[in-house]
């Protein structure tokens, strides 16, 4: 029997209560005056031009270089880096850093610097920062941690929030022009082990996050990023979770949320119309646990758990990554568009990408103004390249569109799988699981012990050519449609399976049913069907497949033990069946070919156009029919 239909998690923003948790009404900030502050500095009448040599301080990084990080030269936005920029050391606002000193004030004062400054450089030194509330930063702010350096939270709600609480800002024109990097921001959640976030963003744009070790978070996660665009998040290390609510009802959690801002996902700043996130970058992070006493790791690295309906993040990149240990998925996806995950590394995940989308007539089928539409949705142009998925748990690969009716159905659209390479999988999950998508490629793919290489159901319009499928415990391809409402619709169509190679298969190396319209042509197939004898076969077309070819393939049989049955069997249920060209082996019979409409031979036109098939008989002489 084939694995029950994943159930995703409830589509849900947070627990209830959560937000008031995550932040407390804000004091009235302490007051400093610049020109003491400068004079502290000794920078009394002096200024830093943006880019100077002090502004370099930290290796690597320009001074607010925020879109040139985000973008190559010809697509960096139009905001400038121009202007005088004072570096504040937090040292000089009375911070301590012997880790029993509260040095809130100190580095909130320092931060509040850039309210007046056009650009502010805010640098940390080595030691550890008791910090007893929120850090604020603001527009045209570098916050900058030194190497030894660290954040030791002791209070109940996150690390960092760009803005002031309840501040209403409209589109990305919220706090943005940011960089934070550095320093470890210590969780501390044996101490206070409230919910939190670590850092929470919204309305912004430009802003970088980088070089950055965040240390277990309770129940939220990591990054909480809500209609955001030009974000950096790189060389970064979110280490450490707990889900602390009843019966564990955040066990889907991700380090980094990329989000619409809603009041349910984030109500800390406003306005609540359901803006996306777009054109963000996450690369070069490590995903994983902390080993802290009761943590685990987190349970997804990237993505997001809602959506609103007509609105889609958007132009999401996940490049150069390690997600290690991911309870729930590496990456998960939820109605994304224009995504792309790219040579990362997953390493002994629950799964490896998830993509999600919503049902109809759920929470996230909602418009911005909490209008139900009553219709599923589903994200678009994704591709899947380079990665190496290693030890995976259940699926590598999972991606759901979703119906309504036969007449009412969202598909996911235009997903590329290619060049990755998939070792050690599951022993009883498929390797790929896709189901309600239109216009896929997989190409050039190496699966190795594997389950299954793929599963499809109602899938059109789908490549799969110059894959390596090397032992795989059932089937390397497989297709089916196993819900009795949409059998037989014309919902799975158009799907081309060629120049694949398999090498061990415990069951049929290529499964065609339920399948209109399909070309398997030109796959080698040696040893299929080795979990039982003489029972399954190289290539199999059943159960209501039609108007399709089976041409050019090479079927060996296995040398010794088990072998399979036929290395080609088209069944009497099926219809409109060519097969061709092939060179199989089998235990009973190379090919069997049954039904009337189904044939084992090649199309040929008399001089009048007449088309005949053209097929041979058991002695070797042609046999021509007409049709």
């Amino acid at each position: 029997m084939l694995e029950k239909e994943i159930r995703e998690p409830r589509e849900e923003r947070g627990i209830p209560g959560k937000q008031a948790r995550l932040e407390k009404p804000e004091k009235q900030e302490a007051k400093i005056s610049r020109r003491k502050v400068l004079t502290s500095l000794g920078m009394s009448g002096l200024a830093f031009v943006a880019g100077s040599s002090m502004l370099r301080a930290v290796p690597g990084v320009s001074a607010m270089s925020v879109t040139g990080d985000v973008y190559e030269q010809a697509d960096k936005p139009s905001v400038s880096a121009r202007g005088t920029c004072p570096v504040l050391n937090v040292r000089d606002f009375g911070a301590v850093g012997d880790g029993e000193t509260d040095d809130t004030a100190a580095i909130q004062n320092a931060l509040n610097e850039a309210q007046h400054n056009h650009y502010t450089h805010v640098v940390v030194p080595r030691g550890t920062y008791k910090v007893t509330d929120t850090l604020r930063i603001y527009r045209h702010t570098r916050f900058s941690m030194e190497q030894g350096a660290t954040l030791l939270r002791c209070h109940d709600y996150s690390f960092m929030v760009n803005g002031k609480l309840n501040a209403s800002f409209q589109g990305y024109e919220g706090h943005g022009d940011i960089i934070i990097e550095g320093g470890v921001w210590e969780g501390n959640i044996l101490q206070y082990p409230d919910d939190f976030n670590g850092f929470g963003l919204a309305r912004g744009r430009n802003i970088i996050i980088r070089n950055v070790e965040l240390r277990d978070v309770v129940s939220a996660h990591g990054v909480d990023m809500n209609a955001c665009e030009n974000v950096l998040i790189e060389n970064c290390r979110f280490l450490g979770y707990r889900d602390d609510t009843p019966n564990q009802t955040r066990n889907y959690a991700e380090a980094i949320q990329i989000a619409n801002h809603t009041k349910e996902g984030f109500s800390l700043i406003g306005v609540f119309d359901g803006t996306p996130c777009r054109n963000i970058t996450i690369r070069n992070c490590y995903f994983g646990a902390s080993g802290t006493p009761g943590t685990q790791a987190w349970p997804a690295g990237v993505g997001n758990h809602y959506a609103v309906h007509n609105l889609y993040n958007s132009n999401i990149k996940i490049y150069g990554n390690t997600f290690e240990g991911m309870t729930f998925a590496g990456v998960r996806s939820f109605k994304y568009t224009e995504l792309f995950v790219t040579d990362n590394l997953f390493l002994n995940c629950n799964r490896g990408i998830m993509l999600s989308n919503p049902q109809a007539n759920t929470e996230s089928s909602k418009d911005a103004d909490g209008v139900q539409s009553g219709l599923p949705q589903s994200g678009r142009n994704i591709v899947i390249s380079g990665n190496v998925f290693k030890g995976t748990l259940s699926e590598n690969i999972y991606g759901a569109g979703w119906p309504k009716t036969n007449a009412v159905y969202a598909k996911m659209e235009s997903v590329i799988i290619s060049g990755n390479l998939f070792e050690e999988g599951s022993i009883s999950h498929n390797c790929i699981t896709l189901r309600w998508t239109h216009n896929v490629t997989v190409a050039n793919n190496l699966f190795r012990n594997q389950y299954r290489g793929m599963l499809l159901s109602y899938v059109s319009e789908v490549s799969i050519s110059g894959n390596r499928f090397l032992d795989m415990k059932t089937e390397a391809v497989y297709t089916e449609e196993p819900d009795a409402d949409y059998q037989d619709k014309g919902h799975t169509s158009g799907i081309y399976v060629g120049y694949n190679q398999i090498r061990r298969c415990g069951r049929t190396g290529i499964f065609i049913q339920s399948m209109d319209g399909f070309r398997v042509e030109g796959n080698t197939i040696s040893s299929p069907a080795t979990e039982t004898d003489n029972t399954r076969s190289g290539i199999l077309v059943a159960n209501k497949a039609k108007n399709g070819k089976v041409a050019g393939n090479t079927v060996s049989k296995a040398p010794s033990g088990n072998q399979n049955q036929y290395g080609i069997n088209v069944t009497g249920t099926t219809s409109n069946v060519q097969v061709a060209d092939n060179c199989a082996e089998g235990k009973t019979a190379a090919v069997l070919v049954q039904g009337s409409s189904n044939f084992d031979g090649i199309y040929v036109h008399a001089p009048n156009g007449t088309r005949y098939k053209m097929t041979i008989g058991n002695n070797g002489a042609p046999v021509f029919t007409q049709g």
